[in-house]
């Protein structure tokens, strides 16, 4: 049987008060160090800081955990109408291309003017 190199000692473990914490963690928020500086400095491991951090972000003053949100709210105006600017009664052919190109022709047209379009807008 071998000595076991590591050496055990109860009761080291520290204990912090929310105000250190918050400190620590306001520390750790500079942009000008690291978390992992902080966590040196202080003698902590830096996984201590996050999990400080996350437990900080999920409580409410009243006492209450909540997730942070995974979305953000965002209002967006309704779709611009594509017939809309068509007038009304007349005969338009609209032919969608990739790209989000949009070539409106009246019945009738040049076919090969709007070959050529076609080709120019697709690059071709």
């Amino acid at each position: 049987m071998t000595n076991s190199p590591h050496v055990v000692v109860a009761g080291t473990r520290r204990v912090w008060s929310p105000e250190q914490k918050r400190a620590i963690l306001a520390e750790a928020n500079d942009p000008g160090t690291t978390a992992s500086e902080v966590a040196r400095r202080h003698g902590l491991h830096s996984s201590l800081l996050f999990r400080w951090r996350r437990a900080l972000l999920t409580e409410q003053p009243d006492g209450t955990v909540t997730a942070p949100p995974s979305f953000i709210p965002l209002a967006l105006p309704p779709p611009a109408k594509a017939t809309a600017d068509v007038p009304a009664g007349s005969s338009l052919i609209e032919i969608e291309l990739s790209g989000g190109h949009r070539v409106r022709a009246a019945v009738g047209a040049d076919l090969t003017l709007l070959q050529g379009a076609i080709a120019a807008l697709l690059g071709r």
